[in-house]
């Protein structure tokens, strides 16, 4: 199973999001960084401490002599006991393009004996990822309730049901808020961006700074309000399922 995360202008956040719920899924997960923009982690959850040669630029170049799983096998890497192993992102703006994003996509969809959790960043149509997306078997757009936030995602839902080929409301495309109430519901949300909800994950900044910058952990850092909200989110995600796959 592939699951995308995406964002629209002013929404921050996808990558926190992402790792906390590729941390919690319900079975074996991979966090796949593929932000078209260049990738964070290896700056904030692995602080600068990464192995050179662990990350998706590496994969694309394996794939021309070697499988997926060999390719993972080798690039892969686990920052910590608590988190998922990453295939860290690209290193610049500007190298998306050459990502061989269908075949990749349709791959990871396939993979064998995990789930993959993709952050896709910030979306535009121009970025390369959109063959990636197409192959996803859900979506999820993710925003903060702003003003500004949510006209941002409202603007790019439909584009988002169209690379999926889907109607309004089906529930392979969903919206997650994060920090709900500020000042507006996830109902509210979703009616606005014509998406089912997801859920909400809370403004839990301690919490949020072992993902987005590499914190300390601390013994409840399981039971925190992220934590707990994501494994109720993950587990709604991965009942999905998967559905019958196009060409990209």
């Amino acid at each position: 199973m592939l699951v995308g995360l995406v964002s629209a202008k002013g929404s921050p956040g996808v990558t926190t999001a992402a790792l906390a719920l590729a941390s919690s899924w319900p079975r074996t997960a991979l966090l796949l960084e593929a932000d078209p923009f260049g990738g964070d982690v290896r700056a904030g959850l692995g602080r600068g401490e990464w192995p050179s040669s662990a990350g998706l630029a590496e994969v694309v170049v394996d794939l021309r002599s070697t499988d997926i799983h060999e390719a993972l096998n080798q690039r892969v890497h686990r920052p910590a006991p608590y988190a998922p192993p990453v295939l860290a992102g690209l290193g610049c703006v500007g190298q998306a393009p050459s990502v061989p994003w269908s075949r990749l996509g349709a791959e990871l969809a396939q993979l064998a004996g995990a789930d993959v959790v993709a952050d896709c960043g910030r979306f535009a149509t121009v970025d390369g990822v959109v063959p990636l997306l197409r192959v996803c078997d859900a979506l999820v757009l993710v925003t903060n309730s702003s003003l500004r936030a949510v006209r941002a995602a409202a603007r790019i839902a439909p584009q988002l049901q169209a690379e999926l080929a889907i109607a309004p409301n089906d529930p392979r495309v969903v919206v997650l808020v994060v920090a709900a109430g500020c000042p507006y519901s996830l109902a509210e949300i979703a009616q606005g961006c014509r998406l089912p909800p997801l859920g909400e994950l809370p403004d839990d900044r301690r919490a949020a700074g072992v993902w987005s910058d590499g914190d300390p952990t601390w013994r409840a850092f399981p039971r925190s309000a992220l934590q707990q909200e994501a494994r109720q989110l993950a587990t709604k995600l991965a009942s999905l399922g998967t559905r019958g796959r196009r060409s990209a």
